[in-house]
């Protein structure tokens, strides 16, 4: 009995640690800014003010990339991706599993959003 009522706790703290992840914004870029401060390295992606699903977590259509979060090569593969999007004008989706984050974890090129 008490077996059923841990594994039914643990799955419930699952589910809620997961109910903030989500996309960041699905839409095209307006900015990119990278950040190369002694107290902060980060890209940030700034999306159109038309982007969907901004409301999945509370980025307001920002996208950060933490630079020692990542591993380098991750990080310039999610910056190509960024920056040849902006200049083509095509359409972005960003998406974090973290709980509540803005981080990045992936990114990719694609106009229609799935």
């Amino acid at each position: 009995m008490k077996f059923k009522n841990l594994a039914k706790v643990t799955l419930l703290i699952l589910t809620a640690a997961q109910v903030n992840a989500g996309d960041i914004a699905h839409g095209t870029i307006k900015a990119i800014k990278v950040y190369d401060f002694p107290t902060n390295k980060t890209t940030k992606i700034y999306f159109d003010n038309n982007s969907t699903h901004k409301d999945e977590v509370e980025c307001e259509g920002v996208a950060v990339i933490t630079h020692s979060l990542h591993d380098p090569d991750a990080t310039q593969k999610m910056l190509s991706i960024a920056l040849s999007a902006y200049m083509a004008g095509k359409k972005v989706r960003a998406y974090s599993t973290a709980n509540g984050s803005c981080e990045v974890e992936l990114i990719s090129l694609q106009e229609k959003y799935f």
